[in-house]
């Protein structure tokens, strides 16, 4: 339960941290060469408190201590808010998105590269001089070659970006309720892929990819971002209809099962199971 004041009023929202969240975390921290980050379009007022009750969670379920200042939060006010833009920037405006991939709010990673307060600067002076914060590809790419954002809305991806980007399935909670699936297989029905096995397990996914790309990125000499794209981005980017490939799925399980051995993927119950418990 998060409690907290914005803009005067005060909030008591409820959050749900789905199947494999506080595992993925973990497996995220393990790595010393990884500074997790919780890049959020909530308020700060909100993403603040969440953050350090997460990691406050997993150092009181046998983390370390010293991961309560290995973190970093990002909020809305840390997004390029494109709507700020006069009519007449169009043109400007066109330049920070990528084709297909429309977003008012931004998540620019070179926010994390400059620093928050530097960054803030140069968008202030974006409004006087265009070319402030307009996409350099070969530039970016050098300053953002360490920086992952794990994704499920690539409206908020920035033109030249989307190689730093883990698209994941939008999560939707199974219904009519949630489940531990029983079985060892992957549960994956074609026809039901939207509201699915896929879209339920969205965090297993997002650990297969990266314990994938962490396994090439310390043997092969090409950064995260290009790996990435070579295991992931087309097939997403070009809405092919192998995105979201089957055995990252799998792979994850195996991952964060060395945090949980009884983790299992979520899958939906049936309403007759339902009934059976009522019973």
């Amino acid at each position: 339960m998060l409690n907290f004041s914005h803009q005067g009023r005060q909030y008591d929202v409820e959050n749900l941290l789905t199947p494999g969240c506080s595992e993925f975390l973990r497996f995220l921290f393990d790595h010393e060469y990884v500074r997790p980050a919780f890049f959020s379009a909530g308020v700060r007022d909100r993403n603040d408190d969440l953050g350090k009750k997460v990691v406050q969670m997993l150092i009181d379920t046998g983390g370390k201590s010293d991961w309560i200042d290995r973190y970093d939060v990002y909020s809305r006010e840390d997004c390029l808010d494109t709507t700020r833009f006069r009519s007449s920037d169009r043109e400007y405006y066109a330049k920070l998105q990528p084709e297909n991939f429309f977003g008012n709010y931004k998540k620019d990673l070179r926010m994390i590269h400059y620093g928050p307060e530097t960054y803030y600067q140069m968008v202030r002076n974006m409004f006087e001089d265009k070319s402030a914060l307009v996409p350099d590809p070969e530039k970016d790419d050098e300053m953002l070659k360490n920086i992952i954002l794990v994704e499920e809305d690539p409206s908020y991806v920035v033109l030249g970006q989307q190689k730093n980007m883990l698209l994941s399935p939008t999560y939707h909670h199974p219904r009519p309720y949630l489940i531990n699936y029983q079985g060892e297989d992957t549960p994956f029905d074609s026809k039901d892929e939207i509201y699915g096995f896929k879209s339920a397990n969205t965090i297993f996914y997002a650990a297969g990819v990266l314990d994938r790309a962490f396994e090439r990125y310390l043997s092969e000499d090409k950064t995260l971002p290009n790996i990435l794209w070579e295991e992931q981005g087309e097939f997403w980017y070009h809405r092919d209809e192998k995105r979201f490939p089957d055995h990252f799925f799998t792979r994850g399980r195996d991952v964060l099962r060395k945090y949980n051995p009884e983790l299992n993927f979520a899958v939906a119950g049936s309403e007759s199971e339902s009934d059976l418990e009522s019973d």
